[in-house]
C-alpha cells in the first residue's frame, strides 16, 4: 500500500492534472511532501520490494527518494509549462504513522517533535511563495532548499534510474 500511496498516486495524480495545472499558470504548483527519510535510501526499481527481506521503514524511505527524483524528473520535462514542481520534508512529526512504524525514536523524542502545524509549515509557504523566488525541483525544509544528498549517503547516482521508474509508473496507467 505504501507504493500505492506515495509513488503511483502521487505521479498519476500529478500526470493526469498536468492539463488543468498549465490553465493554471503563472501560479501553477504541485508540492510534494516527503520526508528525510529518504536521505537513507538510493533509489531503486525494485518499486514493490519484491526481492529482500521487507522493511516498512525503508519501503517508506525508498518511496519517498522516488518522490524526490520525480520532482526532479518534472521540473525538467515541464519547466516551460510554467508549473513549478516542489517537494519537501515537514521534519520529524509527532503523528500516528511516527509512532507506529518507529515507536522506539516516538519514545525517544517524545514531546521533542513537531506538531503537525509546524510540519505543515513549509508546504504553506511554499504555496504562497512567488515562484521566482523558489527553485523548481527543489527539496525544501524548514522554509529554505535543502540538500537531497548527504555527501556519503550513494544516493546522487542513484537518480539515473529515474526513466526507467516512470516507464514502469506509465505502465500501470
Amino acid at each position: 500500500m505504501n507504493f500505492a500511496v506515495n509513488v503511483l498516486g502521487t505521479y498519476s495524480m500529478t500526470e493526469l492534472m498536468l492539463p488543468l495545472l498549465e490553465k493554471s499558470q503563472p501560479d501553477a504548483r504541485v508540492i510534494t511532501v516527503a520526508s528525510g527519510g529518504m536521505y537513507t535510501a538510493p533509489l531503486t526499481t525494485d518499486l514493490q520490494f519484491m526481492s529482500g527481506e521487507f522493511s516498512g521503514v525503508e519501503q517508506y524511505a525508498r518511496n519517498k527518494r522516488v518522490q524526490v527524483a520525480l520532482t526532479e524528473k518534472w521540473a525538467e520535462k515541464y519547466g516551460d509549462k510554467g508549473i513549478g514542481f516542489y517537494v519537501m520534508h515537514p521534519g520529524w512529526a509527532a503523528t500516528p504513522g511516527v509512532a507506529t512504524s518507529l515507536p522506539s525514536f516516538s519514545k525517544s523524542f517524545e514531546g521533542k517533535l513537531r506538531t503537525s502545524e509546524e510540519g505543515a509549515d513549509t508546504v504553506i509557504w511554499l504555496a504562497l511563495q512567488p515562484k521566482e523566488k523558489l527553485v523548481s525541483g527543489g527539496f525544501y525544509f524548514d522554509r529554505a532548499e535543502a540538500p537531497k544528498h548527504l555527501p556519503l549517503g550513494a544516493t546522487k547516482s542513484s537518480h539515473a534510474a529515474i526513466d526507467s521508474i516512470v516507464d514502469t509508473l506509465n505502465s500501470f496507467m
